[in-house]
């Protein structure tokens, strides 16, 4: 098979173009991750509030759906 030196040419573009992309998003990668560690809430976590404390101080309330019980008649 042939490949012109024009068509080889214009493949070297192509992939030295991708080469390119791949390293902008390398970037913002790392960009993005940075900027999602800086974010992060701690949860504050005490004997009164075992599932941290609201920003008013309150203590939150346990996560999720509340747990199913049933109920035994005598």
């Amino acid at each position: 098979m042939f490949i012109s030196s024009k068509e080889k040419a214009v493949l070297w573009m192509t992939i030295e173009d991708l080469k390119s992309k791949i390293r902008d998003l390398e970037i913002e990668v790392v960009w993005l991750k940075n900027k999602a560690t800086k974010h992060r809430i701690q949860i504050v976590k005490t004997g009164d509030a075992p599932w941290g404390i609201k920003k008013d101080g309150s203590p939150k309330k346990r996560p999720g759906r509340p747990p199913h019980v049933l109920e035994v008649s005598a």
